[in-house]
């Protein structure tokens, strides 16, 4: 196969939200392929309550063209601004890291904190969501950083389902037993279902998740292994009714042996203690979950390890999701990544001469993103002082960051690396999925640096200036729980 254009079928192997996100996508962007999805009834999908960020927005209100009403009515999400970390030095009881550019020199200057970096930290400490009341009529606040969904999986799965349908997309109800390869070995020839059926397709989309059953187990692709700079391998999940209403953030608590995440969908808040089982055991960690949350319920236990294959893009094969790679869910990249690595693809099929190009790019590319949102995670562990137990006082101790050693190098030396426009660290980090300004604030926020940010800064009185607007918008700003019930019954709201 030397063209795109010789490609007329495509199967999706898998669903849930990789096959269903891979399958509608390729619709909209390539009608005129024949695209199946084939996937498992038998196999259940895990079912949590999932963080996004902003790109999801973008992708399925725009790019899918899916209306605010409508998902909000199927789906049920919450609105997430950013993430609260209960994380970093041990005198501080928590950092705001919201979506988008925060003025960390305003709020350290003028406040001693990380509180009041932006108009979205405020709104996130206050509950609040980017809509004002006036005159009767509900407006958007205008914020250049965005928004994201905390959606429940199980809801989300069932809607694009229904999708799939509309979009008179092929679906078959089969699982794949036995994968045969063309004589060259590196490309799929065709599959065998459980009812003995042969299915063939010029192109394979690998959605199978954790087994990836066509990319890792047919193709043998090699593993990349993540495990020297993120190594927590297990999780505990579970729901809990709302305590303290419905919060429009993510939480990340520093626990024993790994931290908790806590997502709030409208039904329930769902939770999963992240740890290592080289440092307690699932009752163990279950023990404490309960201690930290005693209404806890529905709980099951994941194991999982971090790393990605060494190619997405594998012959006439691209494994998306979890079946090519997965990073411990700390900064909620899962749905991003499903999403850049469709945009990715049809970027370099279009920009680069021939097949053969496009895919070098693609996993270059992907390769990339991924390796550099470990570095992202392994920085949160590496300087997290919150607690001194044995397995933080190990991940402080051992987890690598090489790949980003001249980053910290710099850092040290000088502070935040994001203020230095023309620094080379800067512009290398700039187009990867979390830039220099992040990698700045998880730093920040675990108290490394504050002392480098006090020369030529702006006035205090400038930045009381700017803290003192954020404050009156956000008093006026619609609650969490009203900012739902509002897009939810508006027909014609559009995220823009």
């Amino acid at each position: 196969m030397q063209d795109f254009k010789d490609v007329r079928d495509i199967g999706v192997i898998g669903g849930g939200t990789a096959g269903y996100f891979t399958a509608l996508y390729l619709k909209k962007k390539f009608g005129d392929k024949n695209i199946t999805v084939i996937e498992s009834s038998k196999i259940p999908i895990i079912g949590v309550g999932e963080a996004s960020t902003p790109l999801l927005l973008k992708f399925i209100h725009s790019i899918l063209g899916f209306s605010v009403h409508e998902f909000f009515n199927a789906t049920k999400p919450t609105l997430k601004l950013g993430v609260k970390f209960n994380w970093g030095r041990k005198e501080d009881k928590h950092y705001l890291n919201p979506f988008g550019r925060m003025d960390t020199i305003a709020s350290l200057r003028y406040k001693q904190s990380l509180d009041y970096t932006s108009l979205t930290t405020r709104m996130m400490a206050a509950d609040k969501a980017p809509f004002i009341s006036r005159n009767g009529e509900v407006l958007p606040i205008k914020v250049k950083s965005g928004m994201a969904y905390h959606i429940d999986n199980e809801l989300l799965v069932k809607y694009l389902k229904e999708k799939i349908q509309l979009a008179k997309i092929n679906h078959i109800d089969a699982k794949i037993e036995k994968t045969f390869l063309k004589k060259n070995n590196s490309d799929i020839d065709y599959l065998q279902t459980d009812q003995q059926k042969e299915l063939k397709f010029d192109m394979y989309f690998d959605c199978t998740g954790f087994s990836s059953y066509l990319l890792g187990k047919a193709l043998k692709s090699n593993w990349v292994d993540y495990g020297d700079s993120l190594m927590t391998n297990s999780a505990i999940l579970g729901k809990a009714s709302h305590t303290n209403g419905i919060k429009p953030y993510t939480t990340a608590s520093t626990l024993n042996h790994g931290w908790l995440w806590e997502t709030p969908t409208q039904r329930e808040n769902h939770l999963g203690y992240v740890y290592s089982d080289k440092f307690c055991s699932a009752e163990e960690a279950r023990s404490e979950l309960r201690k930290y949350c005693p209404e806890i319920n529905d709980e099951k236990v994941i194991r999982f390890k971090s790393g990605r294959y060494e190619k997405s893009w594998s012959g006439n094969t691209i494994a998306i999701g979890n079946a090519f790679a997965f990073v411990e869910p700390l900064e909620s990249t899962g749905l991003h990544m499903i999403i850049l690595q469709l945009e990715k693809f049809e970027k370099y099929l279009k920009n680069e001469k021939n097949l053969e190009a496009a895919q070098a790019r693609y996993n270059s590319k992907i390769n990339r993103s991924w390796d550099y949102i470990k570095w992202f995670i392994a920085l949160h562990f590496k300087y997290n002082e919150k607690k001194d137990t044995p397995f933080w006082k190990m991940v402080r101790e051992h987890t690598d960051l090489s790949g980003i050693q001249d980053y910290l190098n710099y850092y040290k030396k000088n502070g935040p690396v994001f203020f230095n426009e023309n620094n080379v660290l800067n512009q290398q980090l700039k187009n990867t999925i979390f830039g220099t300004f992040s990698f700045d604030l998880v730093m920040l926020g675990s108290g490394f640096g504050w002392e480098h940010i006090v020369d030529n800064q702006p006035q205090i009185s400038a930045a009381e200036k700017i803290i003192t607007f954020n404050e009156k918008v956000v008093a006026n700003a619609l609650s969490h729980e009203e900012s739902l019930i509002y897009l939810e019954n508006n027909l014609s709201f559009c995220f823009r």
